[in-house]
């Protein structure tokens, strides 16, 4: 498996593209991000690749917000989980007012996104783009937010979007945001993977669920345990 990751969005968001070895052509895009639409294609078309289909690990604008240009662009569909889908064409929904508030400079005098032109609904496994999908349904940062454990021949990484990141995890003061949840599926992340697995975070630097049993904070037993 191969991974190029761009930095995307006023937010830094990862965008990653994802194929299965060094000679192929087809790829996915993992969280293809908002305003970053001619340097992710920029860096499509330097890597020879084509994609084949745009996969959300949830609907925060910052990570799917170009899902319907891409989409329209290549004729690929969004894989996204059912809770966050509205929030691609009503981003406002799980913003802030502040941050909300500025969603019309950001899209053109709107606060709306045009529909993505096929979506798809991720499912507990499926097949995407050659590699197997296996989800975990982790909320706490959306009510969508989704772990992707993404497998080819005997590789296998786990793209945790704002879950959970190198050091922390993302947010839960957003609207569909809840620190119980979070907390619940933080549990079911160290329970549910192999310690050695390369998690890839919708921010910031990939790392490892050991490192982050060894030195992240918000996966310690006195934080998790807490009701």
């Amino acid at each position: 498996m191969l991974i190029h990751r761009l930095t995307v969005s006023p937010w830094q968001a990862n965008c990653y593209l994802v194929r299965q070895h060094d000679r192929a052509t087809d790829c996915i895009v993992v969280d293809p991000g908002l305003l970053g639409e001619e340097s992710v294609v920029a860096e499509i078309d330097r890597l020879g690749l084509t994609p084949v289909a745009l996969v959300g690990t949830h609907g925060h604008i910052d990570h799917v917000g170009d899902a319907h240009k891409l989409a329209e662009r290549y004729e690929v569909p969004l894989w996204l989980s059912e809770p966050d889908q509205p929030l691609l064409t009503r981003p406002g929904l799980a913003l802030s007012p502040n941050s909300a508030k500025f969603l019309p400079q950001m899209l053109g005098g709107t606060d709306e996104l045009p529909p993505v032109r096929d979506l798809v609904t991720l499912a507990e496994e499926q097949e995407i783009g050659g590699f197997r999908v296996r989800t975990m349904l982790a909320p706490g940062h959306t009510k969508g937010s989704t772990v992707l454990d993404v497998t080819a021949g005997d590789q296998r990484v786990v793209f945790t979007g704002d879950v959970l990141f190198a050091g922390t995890i993302g947010r839960t003061d957003f609207p569909g945001g809840s620190m119980t949840e979070m907390r619940e599926s933080l549990r079911r992340i160290k329970a549910g993977f192999d310690g050695a697995l390369t998690l890839l975070p919708g921010h910031g630097a990939e790392t490892t669920l050991d490192a982050e049993l060894a030195g992240n904070p918000y996966l310690q037993d006195s934080f998790l345990e807490v009701d």
